[in-house]
C-alpha cells in the first residue's frame, strides 16, 4: 500500500509540475505575441514619421528677417534670386574649367544678409568659395569673392 501510494503521489506531482510548466510556456508566448504587437506599432508609427516630407531649413539665412531688405525692393523670393544671380556669374568662379568643361556653380547655401558659401565644378575638378554680396540701388545684386578652396 505503501508503494502504491507513494506512486501515486509521484505521477501526481509529475503531472503537476508539466501542466505548470506548460501554463508558464504558454504565458511566455502570451507576453512575446504582446511584445511583438508593440514593436510592430511602434515600427508603423516610426515608418511614417520618416514618410512625412520634411522641409529642410538653412539656420543660417531666415528669408523673413535676411531677405527684408530685398523684400522691401519688390523681390517676392530671395533665397532664389541671390542664387540665381550668382549662377548667372560664373565669372565670379575662380578656377579654369579643364578638358573642355565648362564652370557653374552648384550648392549654394546663404549666411544672412551678406554672405553665402557656394561650390563649383565642371564636371572635373571641384572648388568652394566664400562670397559677400550687396544690393545696388537699381536691383542688381554685387558679389564679392572673400576667399576660396580648391581644386578637390
Amino acid at each position: 500500500m505503501n508503494k502504491l501510494t507513494l506512486i501515486i503521489l509521484t505521477l501526481i506531482l509529475t503531472i503537476s509540475c508539466t501542466d505548470t510548466k506548460r501554463t508558464d510556456e504558454s504565458d511566455k508566448n502570451k507576453t512575446l505575441v504582446l511584445q511583438v504587437d508593440r514593436l510592430k506599432i511602434k515600427n508603423d508609427s516610426l515608418s511614417d514619421v520618416l514618410k512625412k516630407p520634411t522641409t529642410v531649413k538653412n539656420y543660417w539665412y531666415d528669408s523673413d528677417y535676411d531677405g527684408r531688405g530685398l523684400m522691401d525692393h519688390g523681390i517676392t523670393n530671395p533665397k532664389e534670386f541671390i542664387k540665381n544671380s550668382l549662377r548667372e556669374n560664373t565669372n565670379l568662379i575662380p578656377l579654369e574649367a579643364v578638358l573642355g568643361g565648362s564652370m557653374r556653380f552648384g550648392k549654394i547655401q546663404l549666411l544672412g544678409s551678406t554672405w553665402l558659401i557656394a561650390e563649383y565644378d565642371d564636371g572635373h575638378v571641384l572648388g568652394k568659395a566664400i562670397y559677400s554680396y550687396k544690393l545696388h540701388k537699381n536691383g542688381e545684386l554685387e558679389f564679392e569673392l572673400l576667399d576660396a578652396i580648391g581644386p578637390e
